[in-house]
């Protein structure tokens, strides 16, 4: 073989290597601090417990930011960085909430096992117990994720899902970071809890091409619920739950709200009315079925591109890097 045509393939390997390198799986553990901190896992589910009696939405709060921190520059913790132009400064995480929540969940470890837990880890468990504590499926997490030294407002901005995506535009978005069609309609069942901004909806009550500026497709009941609740365009600081029947259960009933046409989103709905999805949609307001596939997305989404061992390090504070 010549030797420049022997480069070319090295090189070609090389570029294949590092493109697939995003989605390979990481050397994450289940029971990874059993030896070095073995109470940290029940002492981050009863401090989360307890932080939960007086605030119901908590729950809903910490799965989001979990989300959002996976999401960009893989789970790493960067959400929770205060720095200049940070993630947390991105449009997609104005109303991003829960980092006092983290620092008290990470102020209980500190105190057992100072330096060993990272904060990736500390959202990882987080998002699993708010599940469990809500109704959910509990499932193991493997651990071992080092906490990311970059927070970038403009990365957010790029890949965080929008709440305007139809069907295709979540599809690329879930798949730029290794997730199936599947995955993405999975994960958007955690929209079981929690709730969205009314200016998320302008388009659909206020702004959508028909004559009363209301989507002809939403039932009438649930669209003068949402006018009454989001009264005016615009609206930042008033809010709406996404599951209006259960909306602090973790529960299967999202589907069921698609399937009869009362999705808050657009993203939301658009699950249901593309025919490329409707099947997940019904397949999935089996709660069996839902839980444990919500399970097992959570721990595939868990390992985006995570930082291990000198990758990363353990934040002493996670709102800042060590110095």
């Amino acid at each position: 073989m010549a030797r420049g045509h022997m480069l070319t393939v090295c090189l070609m390997s090389v570029m294949l290597a590092l493109s697939m390198s995003h989605f390979a799986e990481s050397a994450l553990q289940e029971g990874f601090y059993s030896a070095m901190c073995p109470q940290a896992e029940a002492t981050l589910y009863n401090t989360l417990k307890d932080l939960t009696v007086n605030d119901p939405d908590l729950p809903a709060v910490l799965l989001r930011l979990h989300f959002h921190d996976c999401f960009v520059r893989g789970c790493d913790a960067s959400v929770l960085l205060d720095v200049p132009k940070s993630e947390k400064t991105a449009p997609p995480n104005a109303r991003l909430e829960g980092f006092n929540a983290v620092d008290r969940l990470k102020s209980a470890v500190e105190s057992l096992c100072p330096g060993v837990v990272s904060c990736a880890d500390i959202l990882a468990f987080a998002a699993r117990d708010s599940v469990v504590l809500t109704g959910g499926p509990g499932y193991n997490v493997p651990a071992g994720r080092r906490d990311g030294r970059v927070s970038s407002a403009t990365e957010a901005s790029k890949f965080l899902p929008d709440a305007q995506s139809k069907v295709p535009g979540l599809v690329a978005n879930f798949a730029n970071q290794g997730l199936s069609v599947e995955d993405m309609v999975v994960l958007s069942g955690a929209h079981t809890i929690g709730e969205a901004a009314c200016h998320h909806i302008d388009s659909r009550i206020y702004d959508y091409p028909s004559k009363s500026g209301v989507d002809p497709n939403i039932p009438a009941d649930y669209a003068k619920k949402l006018k009454k609740k989001c009264r005016e365009r615009g609206l930042k600081d008033r809010t709406f739950d996404l599951d209006t029947s259960t909306d602090h259960k973790f529960d299967s009933q999202y589907y069921t709200n698609l399937i009869a046409k009362k999705g808050l989103l657009v993203s939301d709905q658009a699950l249901f009315d593309d025919k490329s999805t409707k099947p997940l949609v019904e397949k999935h307001k089996k709660q069996a079925v839902f839980f444990e596939a919500f399970a097992k997305a959570m721990v595939k989404m868990g390992n985006i591109q995570v930082l291990e061992g000198t990758q990363g390090q353990i934040r002493k504070s996670c709102r800042s890097v060590n110095k």
